[in-house]
Parts: structure tokens; C-alpha cells; sequence
């Protein structure tokens, strides 16, 4: 399919695709202070092609996270002991890497816990039980999420330069007409003679 825009066809596979947010090359970690649980989800990601990183416990996630080592995305459980909680792991994450994507997990859901989160920028807040496909959901949302972030980067970034071109060209155009007043206003002149 060819879409016709400003006299040329625009290009459907210059897109971004997913591939170039492909689940292999987003950086994940997952925050659980439940051993099953934890290396439950991470199982089950790998087998969905994630390559997930463990911790498990607020403390671990932040040596995580002050060490050289970034990641897009981070699930971590709200009630962690001993140490930081959810919450800490998510002031963290936020203040290091603005741009990290964390879901809170919790099974002691409460509508505070859930407006705190979000408030402080969690992408999503996910209530125990849960299956892990909806892990894998969230994060195919968000590397959606990231997709249509690079699609509108890029694309503002071409309809500056169309616009920086039209400039270009309306000045171009006023110049011309501002030629042919003056050849019109002569050869008006030349005439008379």
C-alpha cells in the first residue's frame, strides 16, 4: 500500500518495527522477594524471548541499579522485607533512568498504593494473583509504547525538515515574484518609449 503525501509515496517500512524493540533486546528486571514466584516469571519470559534480570529483594534491585547496568523496563513487587519496598525501587529506578518503565506488582492492592504508584510514574500497577502472560502483555504494551515513541520522533523530525524546505521554497518563490514585478514594471517602461 503507497500513500501519495506532498507529491512522493511514503515509505510504510520506514516505520519503526517492533523488531527494533524486540523482547531479546529489552533490558528487564524483575524485583520479587518470592523465590518461586520470581523465577517463575523470569522462566516463563525467557521462554517468551525476554532476557529478564532477578532480584530478590528492594536492596538487591538497587545495588542493580546504581551499578553501570540500565533497564527499560522493571516489574517489582510492592511488600518487600527486609529493606526498600516497591515504591523505593520505583523513586530509584525513575530518579537514575527517567525513561525506565516500572509496573508495581502487589497482593495487598489498595486504591492508595495504586494512585501513589502512578503519581510517582509507574506505568502500571499489577494485583496478585496474576497469570504471567500478563507480564509479557504489559510489556508488549510497552515496547508498543516505545515504538510509537520512536515513529513520532522520527516523524517530527521529517516534517521539520519538509517545513524548513517549504521555507526554503516560499523564499524562493518570493524572489521570483518580486523579479517578475520589476521585468513587468520595465518592460511597461520600454513600451512608453
Amino acid at each position: 500500500m503507497n500513500l501519495k503525501v506532498f507529491n512522493a509515496f511514503a515509505d510504510l517500512n520506514r516505520m519503526v518495527q517492533t523488531t527494533n524493540f524486540s523482547p531479546g533486546k529489552i533490558r528487564l528486571l524483575i524485583v520479587e522477594d518470592d523465590s518461586d514466584f520470581r523465577l517463575t516469571l523470569c522462566e516463563y519470559l525467557e521462554i517468551r524471548r525476554f532476557t529478564p534480570t532477578s532480584a530478590r529483594n528492594g536492596t538487591a534491585a538497587l545495588q542493580l541499579l546504581d551499578s553501570s547496568k540500565q533497564f527499560d523496563i522493571i516489574f517489582t513487587d510492592l511488600k518487600m522485607s527486609p529493606g526498600p519496598n516497591g515504591m523505593d525501587v520505583l523513586k530509584a529506578a525513575r530518579a537514575i533512568n527517567p525513561n525506565c518503565y516500572v509496573v508495581v506488582m502487589t497482593g495487598f492492592s489498595s486504591i492508595e498504593t495504586a494512585v501513589e504508584s502512578v503519581r510517582l510514574g509507574a506505568f502500571d500497577y499489577l494485583v496478585k494473583p496474576f497469570q504471567p502472560v500478563e507480564v509479557e502483555i504489559i510489556a508488549n504494551r510497552i515496547i508498543e509504547h516505545l515504538c510509537l515513541l520512536e515513529d513520532n520522533r522520527r516523524l517530527s523530525r521529517t516534517l521539520l525538515k519538509v517545513n524548513e524546505d517549504f521555507e526554503a521554497i516560499d523564499i524562493r518563490l518570493q524572489n521570483i515574484e518580486a523579479m517578475l514585478g520589476r521585468l513587468s514594471s520595465n518592460s511597461l517602461v520600454s513600451q512608453k518609449y
